[in-house]
């Protein structure tokens, strides 16, 4: 049996590492073939689809119309072909499957996809599979992505030239901010052993890879764990980045990155003001004087700070938006390499789902990121676009700086 499976992100800057973790479990597990058919260097409506048994999806929510018309298109060649869905949208928002599918994963997919070979080896599909994983020591085969991802050029999260490679230590968050729907689609905190670290580290190593993203959701959760981990991330002659929280800061948690070779922390630092943030976050311990706090902290270790805020959240007032401009030009001044502004964006399975219209149109979500649905009554939305003019001038300045850095190195 040959399986494909596709990712419809494009110009994602990252390889689909989602299915590199399913397409690496599947071969370990099974005799079957498994090609990755990634949008970033492949047109996926003209691949030869005729030749899989199986054709696997995953999408998330901006990128949920494009599936839907490919697994049309498929459909309509190989009308034979059972095709499934998976990933970050259909997981938090399973009401929106379409008969363009014959299956959805619910999930993690490692052991629901092996379930769902199994039963259409039997011819028993199902509409639906859903499995946590608690434990797969699998490692990602990174031969089985484009070998274009590995090739030497100005990685500009780093703002240095390398080779990029990308590290799962931990798989979900214990927190519940109103915005995101991590802990819906992992449901729990859980750790790779530290072997495993190791020895996917080592797999990396061998692509000559100069600089890893850490991709977990909050890698800063464990401080014993990062003290067992410090050494071996210091003697590995890698960089990395990892994403933190600001409660999580502290003077020894700086020490142990600056002592493990991480060099940049990329934070969600949400809005600058603080009945907002604690709002956003869920969490009444956080303020702004401790993300200030926290971005003093990394600098005074030298380490990088990257971060991102968003406007026009429910309740948010006119001035609450203009405290975070205040912030961003806070940062502007005060050692933050990069900041982005986003408009606050209701997803599946969030709080904010709730203020989504119920004729939501799929093919045109993308819109939802740019148009202010949440935005509190007493905002004008002149008033709002003004607002989001300034951001994105900040924004900018950014921009020119970090251009600035990539000029002296080039």
């Amino acid at each position: 049996m040959q399986i494909a499976l596709i990712s419809t992100a494009q110009k994602s800057g990252c390889p689909p590492i989602g299915l590199v973790y399913l397409a690496s479990y599947i071969h370990s597990h099974t005799k079957y073939k498994v090609d990755i058919i990634d949008a970033n260097y492949q047109n996926i409506f003209k691949v030869n689809y005729l030749k899989y048994d199986l054709t696997g999806i995953s999408a998330m929510t901006v990128n949920y119309s494009k599936s839907l018309e490919l697994a049309n298109w498929i459909k309509a060649w190989c009308h034979l072909t059972p095709i499934i869905i998976g990933g970050v949208h259909i997981s938090t928002c399973p009401e929106s499957f379409n008969n363009f599918f014959d299956s959805m994963i619910i999930g993690e997919g490692e052991r629901a996809f092996i379930e769902l070979l199994f039963d259409l080896e039997t011819n028993h599909l199902k509409k639906k599979y859903q499995q946590e994983i608690t434990n797969n020591s699998t490692l990602p085969d990174w031969d089985l992505i484009d070998k274009r991802y590995f090739k030497k050029q100005f990685n500009t999260t780093f703002a240095e030239w390398g080779i990029e490679g990308w590290l799962l230590t931990s798989r979900g968050c214990p927190y519940r901010c109103r915005f995101c729907s991590t802990t819906q689609f992992w449901n729990k905190i859980r750790f790779y052993p530290d072997d495993y670290i190791k020895r996917a580290i080592e797999d990396l190593k061998k692509k000559n890879v100069t600089h890893i993203q850490i991709w977990d959701d909050l890698f800063t959760i464990d401080k014993k764990r990062l003290q067992r981990l410090a050494p071996y991330f210091r003697t590995s002659g890698i960089k990395y980045n990892c994403q933190p929280r600001i409660n999580t800061i502290d003077d020894e948690i700086c020490r142990l990155l600056k002592f493990s070779n991480i060099t940049l922390c990329i934070f969600g630092f949400e809005s600058g003001n603080t009945r907002v943030l604690r709002y956003l976050k869920n969490d009444l311990t956080l303020s702004i004087e401790r993300s200030k706090q926290a971005i003093k902290l990394c600098r005074k270790y030298d380490l990088d700070v990257q971060g991102s805020v968003m406007f026009g959240s429910p309740t948010e007032t006119l001035s609450e938006m203009f405290d975070t401009l205040n912030f961003m030009l806070w940062c502007l001044f005060n050692g933050v390499q990069r900041l982005w502004a986003f408009v606050a964006t209701p997803f599946p399975a969030t709080e904010f789902w709730q203020y989504t219209p119920k004729d939501i149109e799929w093919d045109n979500f993308s819109h939802y990121t740019k148009k202010p649905l949440l935005l509190d009554k007493s905002v004008k939305l002149w008033q709002f676009k003004i607002v989001m003019f300034l951001a994105h001038r900040i924004e900018a300045i950014f921009k020119i700086k970090k251009l600035w850095k990539m000029i002296k190195l080039a």
